[in-house]
């Protein structure tokens, strides 16, 4: 891991005091002051103070490796081209490294204001329900968009490979068994549509609702044409129930800001 630079975290009342400040007719001009709060504190004990408040237990630390960080951060990198803003990237490391310090000293002389330290400002705030849930979500999120687009996919290209047969023999027998096959490569160039849709941000909504349509087709003519499927040991049309519920929650997610 990269060797943590300081943070002087401000809050954001007293950045806004020193906005209306410096809005007022007589307030100085060309200036330029240093918003930094009371505590330097380390990325570690910043993290420490937020798992407290969300009455998480203290976290067992470990390091990586300068190699093992470097190859996350290209990761993030390499997920941000898809449209993603994963906060492990290359851009944070070095944030981290440089950290953020400064001099608040002529900033309360001039604005009157008292910076807050953030075991102050979160002790005054309570954590709520909804900022738990989000730190739950956080990482759950990016786990959620690499694995749904990875199942789509994978399974397009295993009806298309190894399960060919498989998915032919589920068609065989029924109503459109003269179609088995077409039927098979559609599905399967259906699921790797969605899949990649959904691997892209600008495209991800669409794809999420198209895989959901997918999901009650499947469901629907599963039902029609192999209701013995219902009743089969690995739940082949069970298993639909939590994936359609998955990119349900997927989509109440969705949303960066």
């Amino acid at each position: 891991m990269p060797d943590t630079g300081r943070l002087q975290v401000v809050q954001l009342d007293d950045v806004v005091k020193t906005v209306i400040f410096f809005l007022r007719a007589d307030s100085p001009s060309r200036i330029a002051l240093e918003l930094a709060g009371p505590d330097a504190l380390t990325m570690v004990e910043v993290v420490a103070l937020y798992r407290k408040w969300l009455g998480r237990k203290k976290a067992r630390l470990f390091t990586l490796s300068r190699r093992a960080a470097r190859s996350l951060y290209r990761l993030g990198d390499a997920v941000s081209a898809l449209g993603w803003r994963p906060p492990i990237r290359t851009n944070a490391a070095l944030e981290i490294t440089r950290g953020a310090t400064g001099d608040p000293g002529p900033w309360k002389a001039i604005v009157g204001v008292e910076p807050e330290g953030l075991a102050a400002a979160l002790a005054a705030n309570p954590a709520t329900v909804q900022d738990r849930w989000f730190a739950g979500l956080y990482l759950i999120k990016p786990a959620i968009f690499v694995v749904l687009p990875f199942f789509w996919i994978m399974t397009g290209i295993i009806s298309l490979t190894t399960g060919w047969q498989s998915g032919l023999q589920l068609l065989i027998g029924t109503a459109v068994s003269a179609l088995a096959a077409p039927l098979v490569v559609a599905g399967a160039l259906a699921d790797m549509v969605v899949g990649a849709l959904i691997a892209f941000r600008k495209t991800a909504r669409p794809g999420l609702w198209g895989a959901i349509g997918v999901c009650v087709f499947y469901a629907l003519a599963g039902t029609v044409l192999r209701p013995d499927l219902w009743n089969e040991p690995l739940g082949p049309l069970m298993k639909i129930l939590p994936i359609f519920l998955l990119h349900l929650v997927a989509l109440a997610i969705l949303e960066e800001r």
